[in-house]
């Protein structure tokens, strides 16, 4: 038998194997990325709203990325913000949510800097106190004194100093976070 003859029953007997092996198999070969997205969010079905998808777009949202509407569907705006998102920290720009970039996209859910899908405005005012900015009555509330102690904040640290809180920000103020087991901590991303 020569070595083309070989090599085609080589090929022929894979895509056997796999045929018996089932379509997530096949799928997991041929889209590793696609694979690992599915397994994190689910079955993505056209036009259906998916939870976890909508966390996703809240998440971007909330960090400064613009995913379009909140609708849990993962569309072109979504897939857009997702591979800004990974370009802007050094991740592969796949516009696919794998393990990585889910891990990064919820860290800050992870160690409370996020709170039921919105910022945790007081524990972001506890950090800028002890750390000697003045946010004022700490309150829970994006006040005036708050957000110029964010400007001051950012400032210090080389972030833009526009008095919002995105990724980079949050991402600068997660370092002040004392937790209380190092066991039990997340490492930011």
């Amino acid at each position: 038998m020569n070595m083309e003859n070989k090599l085609r029953k080589t090929i022929f007997l894979f895509f056997v194997l796999l045929s018996f092996s089932g379509c997530d198999v096949i799928y997991g070969v041929l889209d590793k990325k696609g694979a690992e997205e599915k397994e994190l969010v689910g079955e993505l079905i056209p036009f259906e709203k998916n939870p976890t998808v909508e966390e996703i777009q809240k998440l971007l949202k909330l960090y400064g990325y613009n995913p379009g509407k909140i609708d849990g569907v993962l569309g072109l705006k979504t897939r857009n913000a997702i591979e800004r998102f990974q370009k802007d920290y050094d991740l592969e720009p796949t516009r696919f949510v794998d393990q990585l970039t889910w891990e990064k996209l919820k860290y800050f859910k992870d160690v409370g800097l996020v709170l039921n899908d919105e910022l945790n405005i007081n524990l972001i005012q506890t950090i800028l106190h002890y750390n000697g900015y003045q946010p004022g009555k700490i309150d829970g509330k994006l006040g005036g004194k708050t957000q110029e102690a964010i400007i001051s904040f950012q400032k210090a640290h080389g972030l833009k100093p526009d008095g919002k809180i995105g990724f980079k920000t949050l991402l600068q103020l997660s370092t002040y976070l004392q937790l209380e087991s190092s066991t039990t901590q997340a490492s930011p991303p």
